[in-house]
């Protein structure tokens, strides 16, 4: 079975009054990059536009023969589980080049093969599906949703993707907010602050793997570098109780510092220092009383003190109050770095004015 990789950082949300709750959701146009790999390459362009979407251009030689799943794009991945006879539903919103019909495929893909599968018309323009998927035939992990479009050629364009487990929960326990199982991308995105001290990559299966190079790791700061190893958290609130889970693979004992950023224009953080045994390392850290409301936050692990290759598999962060109906806000755009009135990038612990998104404000 072919294999894939993507590079989605998903938010989950407790949504649970309702007996619903989100299992997987992307918006494409806050992406920058689409790493999956694609069925049928031959039939298909694919790209990611910032602030447009996924675009698919899709290039059947023959569409009024061709089959409706060449290509096969993965529109959203790694849902991570789904559950034997369970009751889905599937979001999304497309803009589609001419009047025709798409199909899309519910897959598992686990060994079992199963699929949901579902073909409709589109309208040449804007298109929104409430789409469900009921009585799913088997439980698999990592399921995924194409989308195909090979009896229409030309430039598609999806917006957003949601899929609901119509029959959640209700959000008893803590709520997932974001995770990425760094083993199953193959690509970086993210900025990386002070990136003369690490270079970042994503060797297939092994995960992010930060070489962390501070020329005098004695008395470097632990935030140099800053690698965000988890983005886009939807919505952190003021007062918030959290926690992140994340594994690291670390080459030598020592300290390492996270922080929990906003970076909103309040520049809010909660941060965390920690010791690493040589080896694999777990750490459950709890983030709570969070100091301002803000979107977009993420996750930076910054190793200054100790050079070497560090390798993260797996980070997911949780809300400890997910309760009740939260309602899911599409993220803004990733926030840039920190400058100072001369336009020269600065770092965390730059005092007085600087400027971010454009914006100015003043940094204690």
């Amino acid at each position: 079975m072919k294999k894939f990789f993507t590079l989605v950082a998903m938010a989950l949300v407790a949504v649970g009054a309702s007996a619903q709750s989100v299992v997987a959701e992307i918006d494409w146009t806050q992406e920058e990059a689409y790493y999956n790999d694609v069925w049928y390459a031959d039939y298909a362009t694919v790209s990611v536009n910032p602030g447009e979407g996924l675009i698919i251009e899709c290039t059947q030689p023959s569409p009024e023969t061709a089959n409706y799943w060449e290509p096969q794009v993965p529109m959203i991945a790694h849902i991570p589980e789904i559950a034997e006879g369970g009751q889905y539903q599937v979001q999304f919103t497309v803009i589609s080049p001419a009047a025709g019909d798409i199909r899309l495929d519910f897959c598992s893909w686990d060994g079992t093969g199963a699929t949901k599968d579902w073909i409709n018309s589109v309208v040449e323009g804007e298109n929104t599906f409430t789409v469900d998927f009921l009585d799913y035939p088997t439980e698999c992990t990592n399921a995924m949703i194409f989308y195909q479009c090979g009896k229409i050629p030309g430039k598609h364009v999806i917006k957003n993707v949601k899929v609901l487990d119509l029959e959640g929960e209700g959000g008893e326990g803590p709520g997932i907010l974001s995770e990425i199982d760094w083993t199953q991308e193959t690509a970086y995105y993210s900025d990386v602050w002070y990136a003369d001290y690490a270079t970042v990559s994503v060797p297939a299966g092994e995960g992010l793997v930060i070489e962390c190079t501070q020329p005098s790791p004695e008395t470097a700061n632990y935030w140099e570098p800053q690698v965000p190893m988890i983005a886009h958290i939807p919505e952190v609130a003021e007062g918030g109780q959290y926690q992140v889970k994340f594994d690291v693979t670390a080459p030598a004992a020592g300290d390492i510092r996270l922080d929990f950023c906003s970076w909103d224009g309040t520049g809010a953080t909660k941060d965390w220092v920690g010791s690493v045994v040589e080896g694999y390392n777990e750490f459950t850290i709890d983030f709570l009383d969070y100091p301002t409301e803000c979107t977009n936050a993420m996750v930076f692990y910054q190793c200054g003190k100790i050079p070497g290759k560090h390798v993260i598999k797996k980070v997911q962060v949780l809300d400890l109050e997910a309760t009740g109906i939260q309602e899911v806000k599409a993220a803004k755009t990733v926030n840039t770095g920190l400058y100072n009135l001369a336009g020269q990038r600065v770092g965390l612990n730059y005092k007085g004015v600087v400027i971010q998104n454009g914006k100015k404000y003043l940094q204690k």
